[in-house]
């Protein structure tokens, strides 16, 4: 397997749900939120990580609390018991985009291209408009395309290829814009999907770890 490509700009979502629910019942969440991240930028991530499974063991379909569970995991290095978390998710609420978008980005980093690329497709078809996982995508794809033209160059006698795999190169690193980092991003609410305020839950990220 090739190495992995940097692709920092790569933005993991905390899902951007609305809540269904009494305003009250709505600020305690956010609150209990509030509280996770705060322990995160921190960088207590245990503790983060308890907190959030104390509020999980109280809501266990909650996908906002689950999605933040992920992140913490994945800020701890803990890959597989993350990807665990997402496929759970992507299984319960195929309609949310965000579990897709950050199993992508788990497996670009990792270096598994195949199923990055499959699982940012799978987010843009639960949602053609989630701008997180199209420009996750669209990074992708540029680093993928500069590794084909530094392969290209360094494997061909043909002088035209190599014009043209420089030439390609030279655009690529021109047009591609630095993106920086992007932290986790707070819950918005924007309008909740019908499907998961049925099934007591919210509905509906996009940003990254």
């Amino acid at each position: 397997m090739p190495a992995a490509l940097s692709l920092r700009s790569f933005r993991v979502g905390c899902c951007l749900l609305a809540w269904a629910l009494a305003g009250a019942i709505a600020q305690a969440r956010a609150d209990d939120l509030a509280q996770v991240r705060s322990l995160q930028s921190e960088g207590r991530l245990e503790q983060a990580l308890r907190e959030v499974r104390r509020l999980i063991e109280h809501r266990p379909n909650d996908p906002q609390y689950r999605l933040t569970e992920a992140l913490i995991l994945q800020q701890q290095h803990r890959d597989r018991q993350a990807i665990d978390v997402l496929r759970k998710l992507t299984l319960q609420y195929p309609e949310l985009p965000e579990p897709y978008n950050n199993l992508g980005v788990i497996y670009a980093e990792r270096g598994d291209y195949a199923q990055a690329l499959e699982q940012l497709r799978m987010a843009l078809h639960a949602n053609p408009a989630y701008a997180t996982a199209s420009s996750n995508l669209g990074d992708l794809y540029v680093q993928l395309a500069r590794q084909s033209y530094e392969q290209a160059l360094r494997a061909s006698d043909d002088p035209g290829a190599q014009q043209h795999a420089r030439a390609a190169l030279k655009w690529l690193r021109s047009a591609a814009a630095p993106h920086p980092p992007a932290a986790p991003a707070a819950p918005a609410a924007p309008a909740a999907a019908a499907s998961a305020t049925s099934r007591d839950t919210a509905t509906t990220p996009g940003a990254r770890h």
